[in-house]
């Protein structure tokens, strides 16, 4: 992937708390989007290598590509945006899309057209067996995720009174007093944080583009809260935003994204040593009502880390299971039919 690190790589979907979330409605149903090609075939069909060389044709050319990773995979494509206009995007489970507008914008492009299915079906049993095991792995890393998210929940019951809200309003009023307003608010939400197979991954798509970085250093859970101001007085000021959401409570923000000025507020750990403007929580927190509650939130953050370990050997177990089928269905395909109708794909939509 490193030939699309100059561009916006980000998760339009994440493993979650609440089991699988997905941004793509918002992302790939957009009004600006005036073409979507819908991706369709199995595990290892080459549906995020054919992504990968349209998108690459597309850097080629100049335009500005969009890459979106699978959350579980993040070596993995799963869509693409070129120029704001063009979407390639994987329509396959567990994000299913289909036509909404038939040939007027959007085309399905059936990548099983290049897999022997006789060859596939005397493999029946082993991609059964596979695909089951892999689905069980889910259900439990999705409970351990649950039981997480369960834990966090109460640990930020604790921690929110603690916040000093009004002087954090302040604070924010004052950074963004030099942002020019906007033409009219908009947010398109994403993740730059992903739980999948591959352990934790945290993608550096704010640090890469943000032309003035804030980094929200967290303290006792407090940065989100921080960060709600923050979109909070973008809205006010009719600014364009792309904010980030926890991976495992979706409806909590770990970064904000000013498209129209660059600046960026992205969450990190307490007493980080990266580089960027630090922003620290604690100075708005009540430290005599967060004293009262520090032993019970530190004893619960060791208990959450243990339930997010565990889901995270779940979903690597998942992946063997995965990368099996994938090898299962790459042996039956006709990668060099492929290559042509891909090269061919480029030159029609680039």
């Amino acid at each position: 992937m490193k030939e699309f690190e100059q561009g916006m790589s980000l998760f339009a979907a994440a493993n979650s708390g609440g089991g699988f979330v997905s941004f793509y409605d918002r992302v790939f149903g957009r009004r600006e989007l005036t073409r979507r090609y819908l991706l369709k075939g199995g595990p290892g069909t080459g549906k995020s290598s054919f992504m990968k060389q349209v998108a690459a044709a597309g850097t080629a050319r100049g335009m500005a590509v969009e890459t979106y990773r699978c959350s579980s995979d993040p070596d993995s494509l799963d869509g693409i945006v070129l120029d704001g206009r063009i979407a390639v995007l994987d329509a396959t489970a567990p994000h299913t899309v289909e036509p909404t507008l038939p040939g007027v914008r959007d085309e399905i492009v059936n990548l099983g057209a290049f897999w022997d299915a006789e060859a596939l079906t005397e493999r029946y049993n082993d991609i059964v067996s596979y695909g089951a095991l892999k689905s069980r792995c889910y259900e439990k890393a999705y409970r351990f995720l649950s039981a997480a998210m369960a834990v966090e929940e109460v640990n930020r019951s604790l921690s929110a009174p603690c916040f000093r809200a009004e002087k954090a309003e302040g604070a924010v009023r004052r950074l963004l007093r030099t942002v020019p307003d906007g033409e009219g608010f908009a947010l398109l939400p994403c993740h730059v944080d992903s739980v999948g197979m591959k352990g934790r991954v945290r993608l550096d798509t704010w640090e890469r583009l943000a032309k003035r970085l804030y980094r929200v250093e967290d303290y006792y859970g407090l940065g989100s809260l921080f960060l709600s101001l923050v979109i909070g007085e973008a809205e006010r000021k009719g600014c364009r935003l792309r904010v980030s959401y926890s991976p495992l409570m979706p409806d909590l923000p770990d970064g904000v994204f000013f498209e129209e000025s660059g600046v960026c507020f992205a969450l990190s750990g307490e007493g980080s040593e990266e580089s960027g403007g630090r922003l620290n929580m604690k100075r708005f927190a009540d430290e005599e009502r967060l004293r009262a509650c520090k032993a019970e939130y530190r004893m619960n953050r060791r208990l959450y880390d243990a339930l997010m370990l565990s889901a995270q050997e779940a979903l690597a177990e998942a992946g063997r299971y995965h990368f099996e089928l994938e090898r299962l269905y790459g042996a039956c395909m006709d990668f060099d039919a492929l290559g042509k109708f891909t090269r061919s794909f480029c030159q029609r939509i680039v």
